[in-house]
């Protein structure tokens, strides 16, 4: 596992392959509810097998009592000692730094930790009721109710319910992200229609998939969808390889947005949740079309037409 330890506290904090420190509530992985510490303080990522940390803050953060340079990444190591914002204050110690593991955290106290391997069963295999496996057809991983068949799609630090309890999903390996980037066949095999009004005021969206249409009806997370199909769009249109067409950086989203990042990201699980709940009138799970990639999210499907006004703006397959 990949974790650091709070010295005052002496929990641990478990790493995501793309990780954010910070106060803002909502919006970062680990919240330093202080002062002096920024909204948005540090990025902790996985990158090229190495784990690195980087100072995004105003007043600063200390890597074994150096300051660090603004906007620089810097390699850590195990018992490396990270200060925010204050030399000696808001101190972590990195405590292991795993760069392929995958693993469930509860989300009650008090906390239990499991560890994600494929054709796994919980709690166990005496008295199974989930099972957890790898779909290797659409390369996505699933928590699946043996009692009801329903499936759950993990993502990176997204949320599940299982045995009566949440539990959070987090990835922190470079195998599963390098799989995504590279298969050019892993688009999902559904077309996707917007409806934006001509002030872009309001988006309608529908799915085809099987043949079968699904109106979505209009919400405003479905301008965040359009925005993505469009850079999906614009990267084809400029010959960007498949397989890196789409990536957008979360904060790069939210400003084109207007918003704050916890306003982008509550959006962000309303498209999902909607996507997922299609399997309630038989569609099957689409929450897997917004993929997520270090910090980075994208729209992954292989037919994308956008409708502004009452106008065809484009329509594009992949």
């Amino acid at each position: 596992m990949a974790y650091l330890i709070d010295e005052q506290k002496l929990e641990k904090v478990y790493l995501k392959s793309y990780h954010t420190v910070g106060r803002q509530k909502l919006s970062v992985d680990t919240i330093i509810d202080k002062p002096t510490i920024s909204r948005h303080h540090a990025i902790i990522e996985l990158a090229d097998g190495k784990w690195q940390i980087r100072d995004v803050s105003t007043n600063g953060v200390w890597l074994n009592d150096k300051k660090l340079d603004k906007n620089l990444s810097y390699t850590l190591a195990v018992n490396d000692k990270i200060d925010f914002a204050v030399a000696g204050e808001n101190s972590y110690v990195v405590g292991d730094l795993d760069t392929n593991c995958r693993y469930l955290i509860s989300q009650s106290i008090p906390r239990q930790v499991i560890e994600v391997t494929d054709q796994h069963v919980i709690p166990n295999d005496d008295e199974p009721s989930f099972i957890i496996y790898h779909d290797k057809i659409i390369n996505y991983w699933f928590i699946e109710d043996l009692n009801t068949n329903d499936r759950q799609a993990l993502f990176d630090g997204g949320i599940v319910k299982a045995l009566g309890t949440q539990w959070q999903y987090i990835c922190a390996t470079e195998h599963q992200s390098t799989e995504i980037m590279n298969n050019e066949h892993n688009i999902a095999p559904c077309s996707l229609m917007f409806n934006v009004s001509q002030d872009e005021e309001n988006t309608q969206l529908s799915i085809n998939v099987d043949n079968k249409e699904y109106d979505l009806g209009t919400r405003s997370h479905h301008y965040l969808l359009l925005l993505l199909a469009r850079h999906r769009i614009e990267d084809k249109e400029n010959g960007v390889e498949l397989s890196h067409q789409g990536w957008q950086y979360r904060e790069h989203m939210a400003k084109d947005l207007g918003i704050q990042m916890n306003h982008m990201n509550i959006m962000l699980h309303r498209a999902r949740k909607q996507l997922s709940d299609l399997a309630e009138q038989g569609a099957p799970d689409l929450s897997f079309l917004l993929e997520t990639y270090f910090g980075k999210i994208r729209l992954n499907c292989q037919d994308l037409s956008i409708i502004k006004g009452a106008h065809l703006e484009t329509r594009v397959t992949f």
